[in-house]
């Protein structure tokens, strides 16, 4: 046992309240904009960004492993996913240096952001369930909504068929962990259910504290998790024009909260609910197009055995539970029209309200609405233009957010992309009114505020793609918190940075079935608060690279991947770092009798047990993966 054990209490109080799980639930169908797909032929794009930096993730590649939401993100150029140890616990995203809860999250279109654009726990999103994932990256509040300062992951959900189906996947592996999932689709109806388990006992070594010369080995103590998470979709047409679809989905997890390195917790707990209910109603006539939709979300987290100084044993009268729900409802209506055959003009106009109610917030609720136009416009020489403005007022807070993408395709396979945004995100109710221990509410702040330009260049042909883009970010009136007298932490308008960045992504198809992809990104994130000006911003990597290769057949499967993330600042002074991480993870498979598939899957080839993640979370080494699979 190492000599000296360091504390970091209100660190851990504030990523227990962040990691707040507040339910999975997104789609949309192709659209125009330079993105990259990284396995085969699939609609392409985030309609409601079109002409913005992208990349489509399609699930149908991690056939045969077991993938979280986290590490299917992470195969994104432009994109950071802190993890905050074994499977089942909580993990955030960051895509372009911003915050978690400046990037949104959606379901079939509908934001998963909780009150006021708080950050969403991965480890809370099915995957399983998911035909793909779209990833826009830059300031994009006047195409996707208030909060999407770094860009948005739209989470595009199994489609239901008019004919039978179905499949079904089951993994064991190391520490206890476990999964199952099943689908079935007929008639227009699809119904999917994931189930997942981790003991989480992995081992692993760490210097404590940080700056010490020695590692020390030790085992991962109450970081079990168990998870249930369903899907329903049912699409019908009760006319030629008309189509009516329906989603429900809903999720539910238990979970221990380990605590850093440095602050081990053996009781804290995390107990989560979730569920969604969405309807949409869309169709056209002539060269009108219509829809409307409404949906409501309501969330639920339980903390047990937290305490700003320490854990504490349930139960006992010095340690109380915390209890919060939280619910949004809102109905939209859209109608687009083509104007000639060169220009298509789209109006949005939204309402609705969202509430909190516990004993760290109290209870609030405040309304939104929206309006949002846009225009696709085809100018001559192949060029197209995307102008966009949308209007959002939350609660008292009212802004304007412009953005314009522009695409132009000179030859062939060569296209090239600009884009420009400014936008905002409103303070969260945790942040506005969160009264608990050591930290303190602020019902004063002010919103967030963000604009950023890119261009990139691609190259796309039926066997290679090729993309690159380069950004500049520049952002204002960050909330972040600062120490209030005598002993508490208090959020200010106080932050300011300017992150700037090269992403680069290539995919393309070798002999023998073989597909090559790789990904890296170059982000330079500068502090400029007053007092930190040169400093950059913690955990935040300069360089990333992804690469994988990977067979797919009729017979035989596999893949083989690595990740590595460069040495990043985790203080404001750029005095202390986390180090270099590398991993390697493989995988084969084989179908031993009809449509049953048998693979074998290892993951952290290396087995390095040092890595860490967000406030000094470590990672587990070297683990094995078992998995059946058949689709009918």
């Amino acid at each position: 046992m190492p000599p000296f054990r360091a504390a970091g209490r209100l660190a851990l109080l504030l990523a227990v309240l962040a990691e707040a799980p507040l339910a999975a639930r997104a789609q949309t169908d192709g659209g125009v904009g330079e993105t990259i797909e990284v396995a085969g032929e699939r609609p392409g794009g985030s309609a409601q960004a079109p002409g913005a930096a992208g990349t489509t993730v399609d699930m149908a590649r991690f056939s045969g492993e077991v993938r979280s939401a986290a590490e299917v993100l992470a195969t994104s150029p432009g994109a950071t996913v802190h993890q905050s140890g074994a499977p089942g616990q909580s993990a955030s995203l960051s895509l372009r240096g911003a915050s978690a809860d400046e990037s949104l999250i959606l379901l079939d279109g509908i934001p998963l952001q909780g009150p006021g654009g708080g950050s969403i726990d991965l480890a809370t999103l099915p995957a399983a369930l998911l035909d793909r994932m779209i990833v826009s990256r830059g300031v994009l509040g006047a195409q996707l909504g208030a909060g999407a300062l770094g860009g948005a992951v739209e989470l595009v959900p199994r489609r239901a068929t008019s004919r039978p189906s179905g499949g079904a996947q089951a993994s064991i592996g190391s520490f206890g962990t476990a999964q199952v999932e099943g689908d079935f689709a007929s008639g227009g109806a699809l119904l999917g259910i994931q189930l997942d388990r981790t003991a989480g006992d992995f081992d692993y070594a760490a210097r404590v504290p940080p700056e010490a010369p020695t590692f020390y080995g030790y085992t991962r103590q109450n970081s079990d998790a168990r998870r249930a998470s369903g899907l329903f979709r049912l699409e019908q047409r009760p006319a030629a024009d008309t189509e009516l679809d329906l989603l429900l989905q809903a999720t539910a997890g238990d979970r221990g909260l380990p605590g850093a390195v440095t602050l081990t917790t053996t009781h804290s707990r995390s107990l989560d609910q979730g569920g969604l209910a969405g309807a949409r109603l869309r169709g056209s006539a002539g060269r009108l197009a219509w829809a409307v939709r409404a949906w409501g979300r309501a969330d639920r987290i339980e903390l047990r055995g937290v305490q700003l100084t320490n854990d504490c044993t349930d139960g006992g009268a010095d340690c109380p539970r915390s209890d919060e729900r939280s619910s949004t409802a809102r109905a939209e209506g859209e109608i687009a029209a083509q104007l000639g055959g060169r220009q298509f003009l789209k109006a949005i106009i939204s309402g609705g309200e969202e509430w909190i109610a516990g004993a760290p917030t109290g209870s609030h609720r405040r309304p939104l609405t929206s309006l949002a136009l846009s225009d696709d416009v085809v100018l001559p020489l192949d060029v197209t233009v995307h102008p966009a403005l949308r209007i959002d007022r939350v609660g008292p807070d009212t802004a304007v957010s412009p953005g314009v993408t522009a695409t132009v395709r000179p030859a062939g396979p060569l296209e090239f992309r600009a884009g420009w945004g400014l936008s905002f995100r409103p303070a969260s109710f945790a942040e506005l009114y969160l009264d608990q221990g050591g930290v303190a509410p602020n019902e004063t702040l002010s919103p967030e505020r963000a604009w950023s330009a890119d261009a990139g260049a691609a190259w796309r042909s039926p066997h290679l793609t090729l993309a690159a883009n380069v950004f500049w970010s520049r952002y204002r009136e960050l909330i972040l918190y600062q120490l209030y007298p005598p002993f508490r932490s208090k959020p200010y308008n106080t932050g300011a940075a300017r992150i700037a960045g090269v992403e680069l992504q290539a995919t393309g198809s070798l002999p023998w079935g073989v597909t090559a992809e790789a990904a890296y990104t170059f982000l330079d994130a500068v502090n400029l608060r007053s007092g930190l000006e040169g400093h950059h911003l913690v955990y935040r990597p300069p360089h990333q690279l992804f690469g994988r290769l990977a067979r797919r057949g009729d017979r035989l499967e596999g893949y083989a991947g690595l990740t590595f993330r460069s040495e990043m600042p985790r203080d404001a002074f750029d005095s202390a770092h986390l180090p270099a991480q590398l991993r390697i993870d493989a995988g084969a498979g084989i179908r031993a009798v009809g449509p049953l598939w048998i693979d074998f899957e290892v993951k952290n080839l290396l087995d390095d047990q040092t890595q860490q993640d967000l406030f000094q979370y470590p990672l587990p080494g070297l683990s094995l993966a078992l998995i059946a699979r058949a689709r009918l």
